[in-house]
């Protein structure tokens, strides 16, 4: 590469560092005035400390024998016990520490919800733009493939799958999840908007050049996708965490502490020991579950402005 070359490649890549730079700008300028949005983002970050805070506590403050999240136990109180200055959100019936439940489940909900949404982003765009891309007979395969998937229920298949892999993890149910959303209602969606982008002037600019469908594919159609692709990633961990709540609190896998898991525990082991449904165990993994998907909701619904002008003007 001569001297030239490499002058021309970093002009070209400090032009595009500046164009993204801008397009960030231009976006967080809309994205912030939906402060519905902006709040389901400051949720995101305290659901993000929850996460990291639980491991640095238990390495620093908790002791394993009192906190542990599966297997702690306080000795010296009876259970379960109300929030107190030993334990803020008190005990459950079996011991153990609720905010140490709490925040441990925080993680595993975290990886559930990206897989998801990493798989379903991934699948629907290549999904959409090959169906865009060729249509004809490929297009009418991949739209019955799209309408079977739309009629399967995502949370109803969630429950077969807990039944049938009961020892599925975070990253296995999320992937189940987005690769039904993503073969499902999202790919619909970005089938639609692949068709509008297929009609633009550069797409046949491309094709007189001799582009073959690689190309255009992946350097024009992908990239036109993402914005639209990120809000349905949204959406798609909404819906992970919801689902996987619901198979949770049912009791058809317990393999890993969750929010579900919690509440479903709150009330099996209360009736085990004859006793009423405290209060403060039900409480807290009921919000965190709640505020946790309505905050990727709002999050999708400032992206949509974003990526959707006639949205901002109504």
């Amino acid at each position: 590469m001569t001297s030239t070359d490499t002058f021309n490649f970093w002009t070209r890549l400090r032009s595009r560092v500046a164009l993204l730079v801008r397009r960030i700008k231009f976006s967080w300028s809309i994205f912030s005035q939906n402060r519905l949005a902006v709040l389901g983002l400051v949720l995101i970050v305290i659901f993000a400390i929850m996460a990291v805070a639980h491991p640095v506590l238990m390495k620093t403050v908790w002791t394993h024998r009192t906190y542990d999240p599966v297997t702690g136990y306080d000795m010296e109180i009876i259970h379960p016990s109300l929030p107190s200055a030993r334990h803020l959100l008190g005990t459950d019936s079996l011991g153990r520490d609720i905010l140490s439940m709490l925040l441990a489940a925080t993680t595993p909900t975290f990886t559930l919800g990206f897989t998801a949404a990493l798989v379903t982003a991934f699948v629907s765009a290549i999904v959409g733009a090959i169906s865009a891309y060729f249509g004809g007979k490929v297009d009418v395969v991949l739209t019955y493939i799209t309408d079977a998937f739309m009629l399967l229920p995502a949370p109803l298949f969630m429950i077969i799958a807990g039944v049938t892999f009961r020892d599925s993890g975070p990253v296995k149910l999320g992937m189940i999840y987005g690769l039904i959303t993503g073969f499902g209602s999202a790919a619909v969606v970005l089938r639609a908007h692949a068709l509008t982008v297929m009609v633009k002037p550069f797409i046949e600019a491309s094709r007189v050049s001799g582009a073959g469908a690689a190309y255009i594919i992946v350097r024009h159609l992908i990239p036109h996708l993402i914005p639209l692709a990120a809000m349905n990633m949204m959406l798609a961990v909404t819906g992970a965490v919801v689902a996987d709540g619901f198979i949770s609190f049912f009791g058809i896998t317990r393999v890993y502490l969750n929010w579900g898991t919690m509440i479903y525990s709150s009330q099996v082991y209360s009736n085990i020991f004859g006793l009423g449904v405290p209060w403060h165990e039900l409480l807290p993994p009921s919000l965190s579950l709640s505020l946790f998907a309505a905050a990727f909701y709002l999050i999708a619904r400032g992206l949509h402005e974003v990526v959707d002008p006639t949205s901002r003007e109504r």
